[in-house]
């Protein structure tokens, strides 16, 4: 059997370089919207969620962040042959707006969106990570 490398550095937002049904398994581990460090980069995306982060409006910047990364569950879902797979290394964050702590649900958020798009799921794997 043979099988082809290639590794491209670009925006996973648009592969256009890759063709579509060409490719066998897919693995990220993007950025985790409500996670502080990733805000100046989610905002640099959509002003918006700057915006939104400002306003203490935690759900709607969660949103607003996946609106984000929607673009390249799009993209891995054209690019991916039939039984293909996708692996998203993704943790769900806590965050303190406006005097509330709360869970942002990001496996949830991608996974009902990947259902929608037509992935099929399969067993996830629960990684217990220690934190400092």
């Amino acid at each position: 059997m043979k099988t082809e490398h290639k590794i491209i550095f670009g925006d996973a937002r648009d592969m256009k370089q890759i063709k579509s049904e060409s490719v066998d398994l897919m693995i990220t581990s993007p950025p985790y919207p409500m996670i502080k460090m990733w805000d100046e980069m989610f905002g640099a995306q959509n002003k918006k969620i700057t915006e939104a982060l400002n306003n203490d409006d935690g759900e709607f910047a969660f949103e607003l962040m996946h609106k984000e990364l929607d673009k390249v569950w799009d993209e891995t879902f054209r690019v991916l042959k039939n039984g293909g797979i996708a692996c998203i290394n993704i943790g769900d964050a806590t965050r303190t707006l406006r005097d509330v702590f709360q869970i942002y649900t990001s496996h949830a958020r991608i996974l009902n969106y990947c259902l929608k798009l037509g992935f099929h799921a399969l067993p996830e794997i629960l990684w217990v990570k220690e934190t400092n």
